[in-house]
Protein backbone atom coordinates (compact mmCIF):
# COMPACT_ATOMS: atom_id res chain seq x y z
CA UNK A 1 0.00 0.00 0.00
CA UNK A 2 1.17 3.52 -0.77
CA UNK A 3 -0.23 6.96 -0.08
CA UNK A 4 -0.34 10.10 -2.20
CA UNK A 5 -0.46 13.26 -0.07
CA UNK A 6 -1.89 16.29 -1.85
CA UNK A 7 -1.70 19.77 -0.37
CA UNK A 8 -4.58 21.70 -1.90
CA UNK A 9 -3.56 24.94 -0.21
CA UNK A 10 -6.30 27.48 0.52
CA UNK A 11 -9.43 26.44 -1.39
CA UNK A 12 -13.14 27.03 -1.63
CA UNK A 13 -15.07 24.13 -0.17
CA UNK A 14 -16.85 23.26 -3.42
CA UNK A 15 -13.51 22.94 -5.24
CA UNK A 16 -12.10 20.52 -2.67
CA UNK A 17 -15.37 18.58 -2.69
CA UNK A 18 -15.15 18.17 -6.47
CA UNK A 19 -11.60 16.79 -6.14
CA UNK A 20 -12.80 14.32 -3.50
CA UNK A 21 -15.70 13.17 -5.65
CA UNK A 22 -13.48 12.64 -8.68
CA UNK A 23 -10.97 10.63 -6.65
CA UNK A 24 -13.70 8.48 -5.13
CA UNK A 25 -15.00 7.62 -8.60
CA UNK A 26 -11.49 6.76 -9.76
CA UNK A 27 -10.91 4.63 -6.65
CA UNK A 28 -14.13 2.72 -7.28
CA UNK A 29 -12.89 2.02 -10.80
CA UNK A 30 -9.56 0.84 -9.42
CA UNK A 31 -7.53 3.49 -11.27
CA UNK A 32 -6.37 5.71 -8.39
CA UNK A 33 -4.09 5.27 -5.39
CA UNK A 34 -5.01 6.03 -1.80
CA UNK A 35 -4.89 9.78 -1.15
CA UNK A 36 -4.76 12.16 1.77
CA UNK A 37 -5.93 15.65 0.81
CA UNK A 38 -4.88 18.56 3.02
CA UNK A 39 -6.67 21.88 2.73
CA UNK A 40 -7.51 25.14 4.47
CA UNK A 41 -10.95 26.42 3.53
CA UNK A 42 -12.56 29.75 3.01
CA UNK A 43 -15.25 30.25 5.71
CA UNK A 44 -18.09 27.77 5.16
CA UNK A 45 -20.74 25.89 7.11
CA UNK A 46 -21.42 22.27 6.18
CA UNK A 47 -24.31 20.01 7.10
CA UNK A 48 -23.99 16.25 7.27
CA UNK A 49 -26.62 13.70 6.30
CA UNK A 50 -29.80 14.41 8.23
CA UNK A 51 -28.40 17.55 9.90
CA UNK A 52 -31.06 20.01 11.07
CA UNK A 53 -30.88 23.29 9.17
CA UNK A 54 -32.31 25.01 12.25
CA UNK A 55 -28.92 24.40 13.91
CA UNK A 56 -27.48 27.07 11.59
CA UNK A 57 -29.43 29.65 13.63
CA UNK A 58 -29.40 32.06 10.69
CA UNK A 59 -25.61 32.41 10.90
CA UNK A 60 -24.93 32.10 7.14
CA UNK A 61 -27.12 35.11 6.38
CA UNK A 62 -25.85 37.17 9.32
CA UNK A 63 -22.19 36.42 8.69
CA UNK A 64 -22.19 36.08 4.90
CA UNK A 65 -20.88 32.51 5.00
CA UNK A 66 -21.70 29.85 2.40
CA UNK A 67 -23.45 26.57 3.20
CA UNK A 68 -23.10 23.05 1.76
CA UNK A 69 -25.06 19.90 2.60
CA UNK A 70 -22.81 16.93 1.98
CA UNK A 71 -22.71 13.15 2.26
CA UNK A 72 -20.88 12.78 5.55
CA UNK A 73 -22.13 11.83 8.96
CA UNK A 74 -22.71 14.39 11.69
CA UNK A 75 -24.46 17.70 12.10
CA UNK A 76 -23.51 21.29 11.33
CA UNK A 77 -19.90 22.43 11.54
CA UNK A 78 -17.66 25.25 10.42
CA UNK A 79 -14.51 25.23 8.28
CA UNK A 80 -12.30 28.25 7.81
CA UNK A 81 -8.85 29.80 7.96
CA UNK A 82 -6.60 28.57 10.72
CA UNK A 83 -8.02 25.05 10.57
CA UNK A 84 -6.23 21.96 9.27
CA UNK A 85 -8.66 19.84 7.27
CA UNK A 86 -7.72 16.39 5.96
CA UNK A 87 -9.74 14.23 3.59
CA UNK A 88 -8.58 10.58 3.35
CA UNK A 89 -9.70 8.93 0.11
CA UNK A 90 -8.84 5.32 0.92
CA UNK A 91 -9.97 1.84 0.10
CA UNK A 92 -10.30 0.24 3.53
CA UNK A 93 -8.65 -3.21 3.52
CA UNK A 94 -10.79 -6.21 4.43
CA UNK A 95 -9.45 -6.37 7.96
CA UNK A 96 -10.48 -2.76 8.66
CA UNK A 97 -13.95 -2.62 7.10
CA UNK A 98 -15.65 -1.27 10.19
CA UNK A 99 -16.84 2.34 10.06
CA UNK A 100 -16.78 2.74 13.84
CA UNK A 101 -13.21 1.50 13.97
CA UNK A 102 -12.29 3.89 11.16
CA UNK A 103 -13.75 6.83 13.11
CA UNK A 104 -11.90 5.71 16.25
CA UNK A 105 -8.66 5.55 14.27
CA UNK A 106 -9.18 9.11 13.02
CA UNK A 107 -9.90 10.28 16.56
CA UNK A 108 -6.69 8.62 17.77
CA UNK A 109 -4.72 10.41 15.07
CA UNK A 110 -6.05 13.82 16.16
CA UNK A 111 -5.37 13.02 19.82
CA UNK A 112 -1.76 12.17 18.90
CA UNK A 113 -1.35 15.38 16.87
CA UNK A 114 -2.61 17.45 19.80
CA UNK A 115 -0.15 15.64 22.08
CA UNK A 116 2.67 16.47 19.64
CA UNK A 117 2.01 20.13 20.46
CA UNK A 118 1.59 19.67 24.19
CA UNK A 119 -2.22 19.62 24.34
CA UNK A 120 -3.90 16.74 26.18
CA UNK A 121 -6.98 15.84 24.15
CA UNK A 122 -9.31 12.85 24.44
CA UNK A 123 -11.91 11.06 22.36
CA UNK A 124 -13.68 9.28 25.19
CA UNK A 125 -16.75 11.51 25.51
CA UNK A 126 -20.33 10.68 24.49
CA UNK A 127 -20.01 12.54 21.18
CA UNK A 128 -17.67 11.86 18.22
CA UNK A 129 -14.62 14.05 17.80
CA UNK A 130 -11.69 15.14 19.92
CA UNK A 131 -12.03 17.23 23.07
CA UNK A 132 -9.97 19.20 25.56
CA UNK A 133 -12.05 18.89 28.67
CA UNK A 134 -15.57 19.81 27.52
CA UNK A 135 -14.41 21.91 24.56
CA UNK A 136 -14.16 20.41 21.10
CA UNK A 137 -10.89 20.86 19.22
CA UNK A 138 -11.29 18.34 16.40
CA UNK A 139 -14.30 17.27 14.33
CA UNK A 140 -14.82 14.06 12.37
CA UNK A 141 -17.39 13.43 9.67
CA UNK A 142 -16.89 10.62 7.20
CA UNK A 143 -18.53 9.06 4.20
CA UNK A 144 -17.89 5.49 3.06
CA UNK A 145 -18.97 4.16 -0.34
CA UNK A 146 -18.21 0.53 -1.16
CA UNK A 147 -15.44 0.81 1.46
CA UNK A 148 -13.89 3.86 -0.18
CA UNK A 149 -13.71 6.71 2.31
CA UNK A 150 -14.27 10.44 1.83
CA UNK A 151 -14.65 13.60 3.92
CA UNK A 152 -12.60 13.35 7.10
CA UNK A 153 -11.25 15.49 9.95
CA UNK A 154 -10.84 19.13 10.92
CA UNK A 155 -8.47 20.33 13.66
CA UNK A 156 -8.73 23.87 15.03
CA UNK A 157 -5.28 25.44 15.08
CA UNK A 158 -5.93 29.18 15.05
CA UNK A 159 -9.56 29.16 13.91
CA UNK A 160 -11.92 32.07 14.63
CA UNK A 161 -14.11 30.23 17.12
CA UNK A 162 -16.89 32.82 17.00
CA UNK A 163 -18.20 31.05 13.88
CA UNK A 164 -18.94 28.01 16.08
CA UNK A 165 -20.62 30.20 18.71
CA UNK A 166 -23.14 31.35 16.08
CA UNK A 167 -24.53 27.82 15.45
CA UNK A 168 -25.44 24.62 17.27
CA UNK A 169 -22.36 22.64 16.25
CA UNK A 170 -22.39 18.89 15.83
CA UNK A 171 -25.94 18.59 17.26
CA UNK A 172 -24.69 19.56 20.73
CA UNK A 173 -26.47 22.61 22.15
CA UNK A 174 -24.13 24.82 24.17
CA UNK A 175 -21.01 23.09 22.90
CA UNK A 176 -17.88 25.20 23.08
CA UNK A 177 -14.99 24.94 20.66
CA UNK A 178 -11.31 25.40 21.34
CA UNK A 179 -8.08 25.48 19.33
CA UNK A 180 -4.40 24.76 19.73
CA UNK A 181 -3.82 28.51 19.81
CA UNK A 182 -6.28 28.99 22.66
CA UNK A 183 -4.90 26.07 24.67
CA UNK A 184 -1.25 27.00 24.15
CA UNK A 185 -1.52 30.79 24.25
CA UNK A 186 -0.04 30.99 20.76
CA UNK A 187 -0.68 29.30 17.44
CA UNK A 188 1.73 26.70 16.10
CA UNK A 189 2.51 26.99 12.41
CA UNK A 190 -0.19 25.46 10.22
CA UNK A 191 2.52 23.70 8.20
CA UNK A 192 3.94 21.96 11.24
CA UNK A 193 0.48 20.74 12.28
CA UNK A 194 -0.13 19.38 8.78
CA UNK A 195 3.20 17.54 8.88
CA UNK A 196 2.35 16.02 12.25
CA UNK A 197 -1.05 14.90 10.98
CA UNK A 198 0.45 13.25 7.91
CA UNK A 199 3.05 11.48 10.05
CA UNK A 200 0.43 10.18 12.49
CA UNK A 201 -1.88 9.18 9.65
CA UNK A 202 0.87 7.11 8.06
CA UNK A 203 1.63 5.44 11.39
CA UNK A 204 -1.97 4.26 11.72
CA UNK A 205 -2.88 3.36 8.15
CA UNK A 206 0.40 2.94 6.24
CA UNK A 207 2.94 1.59 8.70
CA UNK A 208 4.23 -0.87 6.09
CA UNK A 209 4.26 1.62 3.20
CA UNK A 210 7.46 3.17 1.76
CA UNK A 211 8.94 5.81 4.05
CA UNK A 212 8.35 8.65 1.57
CA UNK A 213 5.14 8.18 -0.45
CA UNK A 214 4.46 10.49 -3.37
CA UNK A 215 3.50 14.05 -2.47
CA UNK A 216 1.85 16.52 -4.78
CA UNK A 217 0.88 20.13 -4.35
CA UNK A 218 -2.09 21.38 -6.33
CA UNK A 219 -1.62 25.12 -6.70
CA UNK A 220 -0.35 27.64 -4.20
CA UNK A 221 -2.23 28.68 -1.12
CA UNK A 222 -3.74 32.13 -1.60
CA UNK A 223 -5.84 34.33 0.64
Amino acid sequence: MSLVVRDLGFRAYRDALAIQEELVERMLLGIAEDHLLLVEHEPVYTLGRGADEADLCGAPERLGVGVHRVGRGGGVTFHGPGQVVAYPILTLPRGRRDVRRYVRDLEAILVSVCADFGVAATASGPHPGVWVGERKIGAIGVGVRQWVTCHGVALNVATDLSFFDAIVPCRVAGMQATSLALELGKAPAIGSVRQALVRRFREVFFADAPAEPATKRLGKATR
